[in-house]
């Protein structure tokens, strides 16, 4: 896979009004992030559409979308006109992040059931292909296993082709998104439908290795391996002179020994210029190329975004 240059996407959940919430677009924007994305859960978060609209009118730079958006959730047609006018009205600046579901809560508390994993696999996989055949230029039409789409001219059309991210932890997931996202986003495998020590267990070091073998594997197999980005979010960002000492207090939490946190690649945990070599050693390693923070990472990690993006 290609070297691409480094970006940054920044992540919110909720505000306590509009004017916060366009705030913290503008500061992402303001700081030099490529993206500002939202959750989506049915919790104190946001409904995703209104929120990543608001945050387009407060912006004029940077990508606004779900990170990542459940396909259960919602109707892929209208989910996919909703992102087409989004794109639209923000002059192309929509980023689609959907994912299979995985919070057992999310669907107890939407009241849908939550089906096995492949099936919610299988209905990602269609759901893209859905995407982008409406977002397409040419009437559109779909039948398959789990969705039926009446073949029309679907309106309005986004200013240029919408970027797709998919991300996962197993490597039926993993494999789906090389062979059919933009961006393939690298995660914990989700183990009993729950962040637990056992699914926080495959945040490991050594788990990213075999992430990473399995997406380059499915990629060259699908001759995509020059037409993808890897991405990578932080669950958590300190920045400290003393990481064991913080690592000491994350651990207990995330049910992990000290030192898994501390070396694990989805903390950001240590001094800016330690957090910095973990960024580039990541790229040189693994050639993930696009991290994402929380908010409680977007400031601390400013001037790491400012040297390093595009380079």
């Amino acid at each position: 896979m290609a070297k691409n240059p480094f970006k940054f996407g920044a992540k919110a959940t909720w505000a306590s009004n509009g004017a916060e919430w366009a705030s913290l677009a503008k500061q992402a924007e303001d700081l030099g992030y490529y993206s500002f994305q939202i959750d989506d859960h049915f919790n104190k978060a946001f409904a995703p559409v209104p929120a990543i609209m608001a945050a387009a009118c407060a912006t004029s730079k940077v990508k606004v979308g779900p990170h990542v958006a459940g396909v259960d959730f919602r109707n892929v047609v209208e989910f996919a006109k909703e992102a087409a006018t989004i794109d639209l009205l923000s002059d192309g600046r929509f980023s689609m992040g959907i994912g299979a579901g995985w919070n057992k809560s999310d669907y107890d508390n939407a009241g849908i059931e939550q089906k096995d994993a492949m099936t919610r696999i299988e209905r990602l996989g269609e759901a893209v292909d859905i995407f982008r055949g409406l977002w397409g230029a040419d009437k559109f039409g779909y039948q398959g296993k789990h969705y039926s789409v009446a073949e029309h001219d679907a309106q309005p059309k986004p200013v240029k082709p919408i970027e797709v991210l998919i991300g996962g932890g197993g490597q039926k997931i993993l494999t789906l998104a090389a062979n059919k996202a933009d961006v393939v986003g690298v995660n914990p495998k989700i183990v009993g439908r729950s962040i637990n020590p056992k699914s926080m267990a495959t945040a490991a070091f050594e788990a990213v290795d075999e992430k990473v073998g399995w997406i380059h594997e499915a990629a060259k197999a699908a001759g995509r391996s020059d037409q993808i980005e890897l991405q990578l979010q932080f669950f958590a960002t300190v920045v400290t002179d003393d990481k064991m000492g913080v690592c000491e207090k994350f651990a207990p939490a995330f049910g992990l020994p000290v030192e898994v946190v501390a070396n694990a690649p989805f903390f950001a945990i240590g001094s800016l210029a330690q957090i910095k070599e973990n960024i580039e050693m990541m790229r040189e390693r693994w050639g993930i190329s696009y991290f994402v923070c929380q908010n409680d990472g977007t400031k601390q990690l400013a001037s790491i975004v400012a040297e390093l993006s595009g380079k």
